[in-house]
């Protein structure tokens, strides 16, 4: 079964064949079934192709391989693949539920008065933290209200959002403090294309500072931009966040904070 995501189709699949398929990328248009089986089966026994095709019949860039035996997939990637004079990526092939996660959690919502050793020792329940990203304003130089918390695995923010994908958010309390909790995909990730023109969107109808569901200003920054400077948490150096917005403030997508 195929799933849709920003008009590019990812593969649920079992876990046995997830082991022993591949991704095609850039493939002309003309290239067809029996040139990719031509080129491929030198490596191994196919077991499916599935080339996707437009309304006309042809390519649209890329296709899925499933071959037999699964040890051979490491050597087909490190290859080099011409087909139909041209050169096209080749990869493993990513299943669907593994691409909706990530080791990266956004915190939003962070007031002065919270301590980065606080905010350690509440998220450290939830896995083993690699390292706690503030973003440092250009002009006050203090934290602004949010932060990045990086993990050593991705189950540690599936535990923190409950599998929740954004923008879809989680509340945890610390003491008196809510705080939001999100996903935080690279840029180029169609879950994180989506939300930032969700984003977009919210900005053209509240034009103004970006403003969490708390009344927090995120001076500036937005989920796909970072005009601040990266400050790494270390426990004995601390930094502190800048003035609180008014709660009056429109919040995320057009809701106002309580």
């Amino acid at each position: 079964m195929s799933k849709y995501v920003d008009d590019v189709i990812m593969e649920e699949t079992s876990d046995d064949s997830d082991t022993r398929k591949i991704i095609v990328r850039l493939l002309d248009e003309n290239t067809n079934l029996d040139t990719i089986k031509t080129h491929f089966s030198s490596f191994g026994t196919i077991n499916d192709i599935d080339l996707k095709t437009d309304e006309n019949g042809k390519s649209r860039g890329f296709c899925f391989i499933t071959f037999i035996d699964a040890s051979i997939i490491d050597k087909i990637v490190e290859e080099v693949h011409c087909i139909d004079g041209k050169e096209v990526i080749v990869a493993r092939a990513i299943p669907y539920k593994d691409r909706t996660k990530t080791n990266k959690l956004f915190v939003g919502g962070l007031p002065e008065s919270l301590s980065e050793q606080d905010i350690h020792s509440f998220f450290e329940q939830f896995g083993k933290i690699e390292k706690i990203e503030t973003v440092i304003d250009q002009e006050t130089q203090r934290r602004k209200h949010f932060c990045f918390i990086v993990f050593d695995s991705t189950d540690a923010v599936e535990k923190v959002v409950n599998g929740k994908n954004p923008p879809r958010s989680v509340i945890h309390k610390i003491g008196k403090f809510r705080l939001e909790c999100r996903k935080k995909f690279p840029e180029g990730h169609p879950i994180q294309k989506k939300f930032k023109e969700m984003r977009k969107q919210q900005m053209e109808i509240y034009p103004g500072p970006s403003i969490d569901a708390f009344g927090y200003s995120y001076y500036g920054y937005s989920s796909y931009g970072y005009p601040g400077t990266f400050q790494t948490y270390t426990p004995t150096a601390f930094s502190y966040g800048g003035p609180l917005r008014p709660n009056s403030q429109r919040g995320c997508f057009g809701y106002r904070p309580y």
